[in-house]
């Protein structure tokens, strides 16, 4: 049973109890409107979401197809200057790990990146996140 069905049993269960009380009767109807209002924008959000999720599907399989364009494009440019094409992306992020190392600020915690062989031994580092300086972590 729906929510708007369970409402509609409610709204047809307090009519059949012939309450005398007015006040306990405008409150009961008060709390059943407020109940059906909140199932409608329960089900426009659903819509909404399915709305969404259409769009989002739609928009993953374009970018598989531009995924795709772009690497037969880097496969083209390579062997127009005469390259072999390797992947790239391991090669980045291998790059990355070689050139980059994280480190933890002491006073806020924020983790960040730096390049140790652009500082000096005795140089210290400087959180983005807080301005602490603080010396650089010992190497391994």
């Amino acid at each position: 049973m729906s929510a708007k069905e369970k409402i509609a049993f409610l709204k047809g269960l307090l009519a059949g109890l012939n309450m005398k009380d007015e006040t306990t009767v405008k409150a009961f109807q008060a709390v059943t409107e407020a109940l059906d209002a909140l199932a409608e924008e329960i089900e426009e959000h659903g819509d909404l979401i399915e709305e969404q999720q259409g769009l989002y599907e739609e928009l993953a399989d374009d970018w598989a197809l531009l995924d795709e364009d772009l690497d037969k494009l880097e496969r083209s440019f390579a062997e127009i200057v005469g390259e072999d094409f390797e992947g790239g992306e391991e090669e980045e992020e291998s790059d990355f790990d070689e050139t980059y190392e994280s480190v933890s600020c002491p006073k806020c915690g924020h983790v960040f990146y730096y390049q140790p062989e652009m500082y000096e031994e005795d140089e210290p580092l400087q959180c983005p996140n807080c301005g602490e300086s603080f010396a650089l972590p010992a190497e391994e």
